[in-house]
């Protein structure tokens, strides 16, 4: 087994949640932010969260902008958040969104979770859509949202050492006693390339991959085919360079350290 180097690209960080009133998709009247956001998620679509207030400007333009984001995307709504509507209380407080600048759009997940956001001023189409995470990237930020450090093994089905791969992850598992968690993504799965490239792991890999994320979403290492448990165990919690997808904590203005280059020792 060798080590394998990744360098990893800093992920947008995320600064508050959205103002909310659904403007695409039908809409309950008088229905709160969080009720829209649960039927978002019931019905497995991304939510687009717009966060204002009365009198706050370029509102019209953030609108017209996640308008095109969801033409574009299909699966989506957006969602207008009122941050002084005490009916959103609950929200502000959750995400923390009575002191960011606004308007602010946030990208909620098909699973729920906030995968990312950024002030609406001077947001493209092209921009908010790259901030949609793909199912399994979704998955890893609802990990590491949880606390846990990662284990995120790639590798196709029927590969050369996948299986050895995959029981060295769940050993780790074990041994770490509910402090790690694992993500699984399939480097034949055409909608999961994008987020591999985010890792740099090789698709064309002819061994499964193991990147290693600390519960601070940092990459702190990776390793081609099967790891030693114990040492996946060390490396989790490392502390490493660059934020990975979801890291950054709500209201963060941005991620820290730098993205470096990072290698995993092994014995």
């Amino acid at each position: 087994m060798r080590n394998l180097s990744v360098r990893v690209t800093k992920i947008a960080c995320w600064f508050g949640l959205v103002s909310a009133m659904i403007l695409v998709a039908p809409s309950v009247s008088g229905a709160s932010a969080a009720g829209e956001l649960e039927k978002a998620k019931d019905k497995g679509r991304v939510a687009f969260v717009l966060v204002t207030e009365p009198g706050a400007g370029g509102v019209a333009e953030a609108e017209r902008v996640i308008g095109d984001a969801v033409k574009r995307l299909g699966k989506a709504v957006m969602v207008r958040l009122d941050r002084r509507d005490a009916e959103n209380a609950s929200l502000v407080s959750k995400y923390r969104l009575s002191g960011p600048q606004i308007p602010l759009v946030l990208v909620f997940a098909p699973n729920g979770i906030v995968a990312g956001g950024a002030l609406a001023a001077g947001m493209t189409t092209e921009r908010l859509l790259g901030m949609v995470p793909t199912k399994q990237e979704a998955e890893l930020i609802a990990v590491l949202q949880s606390g846990q450090a990662v284990l995120l093994l790639a590798s196709r089905s029927g590969m050369e050492g996948e299986d050895e791969a995959l029981a060295a992850c769940k050993k780790a598992m074990t041994m770490a006693g509910g402090k790690l968690g694992m993500v699984r993504v399939d480097m034949a799965d055409e909608s999961e390339q994008r987020f591999l490239r985010k890792l740099r792991i090789d698709a064309g890999s002819g061994k499964p991959v193991t990147v290693v994320l600390s519960n601070r979403g940092q990459v702190t290492g990776a390793f081609e085919g099967a790891a030693d448990p114990a040492v996946l165990v060390q490396t989790s919690a490392k502390v490493g360079g660059g934020c990975a997808p979801g890291a950054c904590k709500p209201g963060a203005a941005a991620c820290a350290p730098p993205a470096k280059k990072l290698a995993a020792s092994q014995p």
